[in-house]
Order: structure tokens, then C-alpha cells, then sequence
């Protein structure tokens, strides 16, 4: 809001919220000098955080004007460990207060979903690292003239070495489309090439497709364009207005066949994931004692699938023995204080130089506990620690709702809910009510349910609904599947939790669930976290985001366990209207039904159960749609014919 109010030039409203800000981060503001209220106030800008200035610039070029609570609190975790004062911050880089204080320090940022915890490691690492990418700037450049222009290319080389590329060897796609750089020409590198090819930080997500979405904003903070159309145009993000050290590398290594090539060439910041972390580091294109900063994104589920060995070859080394001191993030919405700890205890993070940064504070992390290994803390060791404390994770502001069904019929009524969204959003802009159209994801327990639900879905809501299907272990480009949806141009995505961990889709009104993750709580808190962002307006009624499970009546008992644990409170709704409705001696009245709505609901029911006989579901599934009792089918109930499960969308 805060941004909004900038953008629209209204002042008067931007002080009023900076006020609501500085009160809720400082409640004794009131009772300090003026000189620490301004201090205060200063800490609440990007410039008084210690962010470089470049960098400042260039954040306010993308409209990332001022820093969320949880950004603000990252880094001022970060200027505590430092034992920063205001002159420090104005007068010296991050990075040079960090080579004076030669020790290693952690940070875990937990927040809520969609609280700007990216930025909140982003910006700190970037801050921390600009000394060093200026110089590799100046190292590149003058190894090209040292060259020379024998053959009439050095501008082109310079071009090449100043340009900031995110690095890709393998064929697939990085971007739909875009000015995305991937397996870009390489200069010559000339004579100092090798004294700048080691990455300096490394970043670890557990699936492909929250790394492309972290090296897509990484690329626009070191100068990158993203664009849409050759003829877009991009504003004050304009890369000939950007400052700061050019020709950064991004090397990904996200997938199998980006793996058998590895970081061979020059890289600057290595993204990856655990399952091809341990070959970067057996084959040297990661070198654990260059490394500045290290980051776990979603760390829980990143530290899980790390394997033991790798996590010690990553962590267990003698910090006397590296060429620098190193800046350690855990991050993620289930990344807890209990996690943290933990990862004190297993030299992850350093004793008595970590903090935990959340939206509200940021403090000391302390373990009383006997130090472990490192490779302690993987397997079921960071899922357990993260459930001790996980209630403090899910985002407050949203709406959570109950479907109770019988007779395995969930996706009709699925459908019938998305229908009734799609009704009161029109009529509310035929009221000329500020809204906007439903868009919504749909999870399923897995990846097989997911797939088989699309054809039938799509069926029943043709001309309503463009669907897409996300499968990143099954499906096909599951990239093109997640910018088509980012860009509105499909409008209900079925997906599983993990697959979506981190990803950020703007402009959601509802997630629905057509299971209940009791085994793995943090599963709920993820899905839901889908539609509880910063800036989400919500559904049709402008009340924020809906969280809505369809759950069977023997399922339904879970929900309240779940809600205690997790904190969070739920009502009970009813699917939609009866298409049919009753005479007083309980039979159906369908001499005054609405014969198009009726026609409609025939047709839903026959498309979502035709083939429950193929799968051996009793016949009288079809009978009980009618009833209101009976109104959704389950996933099981569906199939989708192998070739035509090929197709990830449907428009």
C-alpha cells in the first residue's frame, strides 16, 4: 500500500502508512528522543539499511521503493550481527564491514508467504558481494583489451563481458520469451579469465521452477530487462540507467542436462538444487571456501533432500582455511525458529553470530543443546524441527472454508464454486464494484490426480475458464505452463504443494484443495500461502484470499485437527445453489427449474463421472449428483487417455 500510495503521487496517504509501519515495528516509539526517530525512520529505507546504492536505485527503478517489515528486519539482522552504527552504514559497504569482522554469520528469515523473504536475502547478498563484482567488472574488461582488436571484435567482446546473462547450457527454455540471455556467445576471456570463474554465492531451491523465477529477478536487480514485446517498453528499469557492476553471470544448473555440462564457464551466482548440488561439488564448479554467501530457499524441504555428504562438504569445512567469511540464509514460510536452531547445532549457521528475522522482529538464535554434524540435519530432521512452532507460519489475513461432500463427487462441485465465483464477479462489475475475475490453483495429493482431472475440467468449464495443468515431473514444459499463468492467459491452474513452493502468482482469489495434507502440515500452510501475498486484493467480495477444501465426510474430522495445530479457524459452506429445488413432500420439482441451468448441471455430471464405470465406481455416483446432498466427485472417479495427457493446457 505504502508503494501504491508513492506511485500515485498521494503523499499525504504514504505518511499516513509510513506512520501505521514505524508504530507496529517500534511500539515505543513514542517514548525515544527525536534523534531516534528519525534514526528509526531512516532504517525503514533501503539507503538507511545499508543496501548499496546502486542497488537503492536500482530497486526503486522496479518499483521496490521501500522495504517490506521482513526485509527491514533481514537486514537489520544482519547489522546487529555486525554491530553496525549509523555512520558505519553511511560511511562504509556492507561488504567491507563484513571483511572486518571476519567471522561467519547466519540468518533465517521466516515469514508468511508472499512477504518479500526473496528480496529479503536478495538485496543483503548483492550488498555484500558489490565490491567483489565490481572488481571481477574491471578484471573482465581489461582482459579483453588486453587481447587486443586483432580481428575488428572488441566491442563486441565488451558488449558480451558487460552484459548481464542469466547462464543456461541446456537446450530447454529459461523464459517463454523475453531478453533472457541463455548459452550466450562468450567473450575470450583473455589472460585473468580463471581468476574470476569461481561463483561467490550459491543458492539452493528445491525445484527448477522457483529457481528460473529467482534468477529471472535476480537478473532485472543486476541490470537485466524483462520484456514481453520487443515494443514494450521499460521505464526507469531501463538497463542504460543501471549503476551498478555489469556482466554479473547467473549460472543455473536446474536440470539433468544442465548438470552434465555444469558451471564451466564464469560464474558469479550459482543456482541449483539439492539433487545437483553434489556434483557441482565433486566435479570443483563449486568451491565451497570462495563462497560469500550461501542460501537455502524454502530450506526445509531444501536441507530434506540434500544429501548427507554434500551438505557436510558444503558446511563441515575449517573456516580458518577459507578465502572469505561466509553469509549463511535458511529461508522459507516453515522454515521455523526450531529449524534454526537446529542448524545452530549442526555448524549449518555459527554459534553466536545468528539471528532469525520475521515480520515483526529480529533476534538472536541460541542452542543450549551438544553440537551435531552437519549432516545431521538432514532427512526427517528439518521437518520435524519446523512442526514444533509451524502455527506462526501461515498468513493471518486469509479466509479458510470447509466443503463437506459424500459420494465421491468433488469435482463437480468444484466446478459449481467456480462457477458461482465467476457469476458474483460479474455482477459486481455490473455494480461497478472494484473486483476482479476469479483466478484460481487447485491442488491435489499428487501429480497422477492432478493430470487425470485436467480433461474433465476443462470439458465442464469450457468458454468459463482456461486451464493449465503444472506437473514438473510428468507434464510438458512446466515453464511455458507457469508464465502463461503469471501473465493471465489461462485462469485456474491444477498443481500439487511442492510444485509451487515459493512461486509467486499475482492476482489470486481463491486456492481450493481437494485433499487434506495431515501427514505434512506444512504442505497447508504452502498452498494456502498461494493466495496470501503481499498486494493480493482477493475474491469478488473484496474480502482477501479464500482457502476452500472439499473434503469427504470421513475426511472432514481432520480439519479441525489441522486447525488447531496450525492456528487458524474455518466455517463450513455449502457447495452452491441447488439446481433443482424440492417440493414440500421432498421430491424434485423440475417443472420450475431453470432449464439451461439444469441442462448445464445434466451435462457437468455426465462429463465428471463417464468414465466411472472404466474405473469400476458404482453406478449410482450419477444418480447422487442430482441429490444436494451429493454434489462433487472425486479425482479418482476421472481418467484422462494417454495421448491426450500429453497436453499440460487447455484453452
Amino acid at each position: 500500500m505504502l508503494r501504491d500510495a508513492v506511485l500515485q503521487e498521494d503523499y499525504v496517504e504514504a505518511g499516513r502508512i509510513s506512520d501505521i509501519v514505524l508504530e507496529r515495528m517500534y511500539p515505543d516509539n513514542e517514548d525515544v528522543s527525536e534523534d531516534e526517530k528519525r534514526s528509526r525512520r531512516r532504517r525503514m529505507s533501503w539507503r538507511g539499511l545499508g543496501a548499496a546504492p546502486w542497488l537503492t536505485d536500482r530497486l526503486d527503478a522496479l518499483n521496490y521503493t521501500f522495504p517490506t517489515t521482513i526485509q527491514i528486519n533481514a537486514m537489520q539482522a544482519v547489522n546487529a550481527i555486525l554491530n553496525t552504527t549509523v555512520e558505519m552504514v553511511e560511511n562504509t559497504s556492507l561488504e567491507e564491514r563484513m571483511d572486518l569482522n571476519q567471522k561467519d554469520m547466519g540468518c533465517v528469515i521466516s515469514g508468511t508467504t508472499g512477504s518479500g523473504k526473496t528480496l529479503a536475502y536478495l538485496v543483503p547478498m548483492l550488498s555484500t558481494l558489490s565490491d567483489s563484482l565490481f572488481t571481477r567488472q574491471r578484471i573482465r574488461v581489461g582482459a579483453e583489451e588486453q587481447v587486443g582488436d586483432t580481428t575488428g571484435d572488441l566491442l563486441d567482446r565488451l558488449a558480451v563481458v558487460t552484459s548481464p546473462t542469466i547462464r543456461t547450457n541446456s537446450r530447454k527454455q529459461t523464459r517463454q520469451s523475453g531478453a533472457i540471455a541463455t548459452g550466450a556467445s562468450m567473450s575470450s576471456l583473455g589472460k585473468s579469465g580463471k581468476d574470476v570463474k569461481s561463483p561467490l554465492a550459491l543458492i539452493v531451491v528445491p525445484t527448477r521452477e522457483l529457481g528460473v523465477q529467482t534468477a529471472m529477478l535476480l537478473y532485472e536487480l543486476i541490470g537485466g530487462n524483462i520484456k514481453d514485446s520487443a515494443t514494450a517498453l521499460s521505464g526507469k528499469a531501463n538497463m542504460f540507467k543501471y549503476k551498478g557492476p555489469k556482466g554479473i553471470r547467473i549460472g543455473c544448473v536446474l536440470d539433468d542436462e544442465e548438470a552434465s555440462y555444469g558451471l564451466k564457464l564464469q560464474t558469479d551466482v550459482a543456482i541449483t538444487t539439492p539433487r545437483h548440488l553434489g556434483k557441482l561439488l565433486e566435479d570443483g564448479d563449486i568451491s565451497p571456501s570462495k563462497l560469500r554467501v550461501v542460501v537455502y530457499d524454502e530450506a526445509d524441504l531444501a536441507l530434506e533432500q540434500t544429501e548427507a555428504k554434500d551438505l557436510s562438504c558444503l558446511f563441515d569445512d575449517d573456516p580458518d582455511e577459507r578465502e572469505y567469511t561466509r553469509l549463511t540464509y535458511l529461508v522459507g514460510a516453515s522454515v521455523t525458529e526450531a529449524l534454526g536452531n537446529l542448524a545452530v547445532r549442526s555448524r549449518v549457521l555459527p554459534e553466536g553470530k545468528s539471528y532469525i528475522a520475521t515480520a515483526t522482529r529480529f533476534a538472536p538464535l541460541e542452542s543450549n543443546e551438544p553440537a551435531i554434524d552437519a549432516a545431521k540435519i538432514v532427512g526427517d530432521e528439518p521437518k520435524t524441527a519446523s512442526l514444533k512452532d509451524l502455527d506462526v507460519c501461515l498468513y493471518p489475513g486469509l479466509s479458510h472454508e470447509r466443503v463437506i461432500v459424500t459420494n465421491s463427487t468433488g469435482l463437480l462441485t468444484l466446478t459449481r464454486l467456480l462457477r458461482k465465483e465467476l457469476q458474483d464477479s460479474e455482477k459486481s462489475v455490473a455494480e461497478g464494484k472494484k473486483t476482479q475475475r476469479p483466478r484460481v490453483v487447485v491442488f491435489f495429493p499428487d501429480e497422477i490426480q492432478a493430470k487425470a482431472a485436467i480433461e474433465p475440467l476443462r470439458d465442464a468449464l469450457w468458454g468459463e475458464h482456461l486451464l493449465c495443468v503444472l506437473l514438473p515431473k510428468t507434464g510438458v514444459s512446466p515453464l511455458t505452463i507457469m508464465d502463461q499463468f503469471k501473465k493471465n492467459q489461462t485462469s485456474v491452474m491444477l498443481a500439487t504443494p511442492n510444485s509451487v513452493r515459493g512461486l509467486d502468482f499475482p492476482a489470486l482469489t481463491h486456492v481450493y484443495t481437494l485433499y487434506l495434507p495431515t501427514d505434512d502440515p506444512r504442505e497447508y500452510v504452502h498452498l494456502a500461502g498461494r493466495v496470501g501475498r503481499v498486494g493480493q486484493y482477493g475474491r469478488a467480495l473484496g474480502d482477501g484470499g479464500h482457502v476452500v477444501s472439499i473434503l469427504k465426510e470421513e475426511e472432514a474430522s481432520k480439519m479441525d485437527e489441522l486447525a488447531a495445530k496450525l492456528g487458524f479457524k474455518f466455517k463450513d459452506i455449502d457447495a452452491a445453489e441447488d439446481v433443482v429445488k424440492r417440493c414440500e413432500d421432498g421430491s424434485l420439482d423440475i417443472e420450475s427449474a431453470d432449464v439451461d441451468k439444469l441442462r448445464r448441471y445434466l451435462e457437468d455430471t455426465m462429463t465428471l463421472v463417464n468414465l466411472a464405470e472404466d474405473l469400476g465406481i458404482n453406478e449410482g455416483v450419477t444418480d447422487a449428483a442430482l441429490d444436494s446432498d451429493s454434489n462433487t466427485i472425486d479425482v479418482e472417479s476421472t481418467h484422462v487417455d494417454d495421448k491426450e495427457a500429453d497436453e499440460d493446457s487447455f484453452q
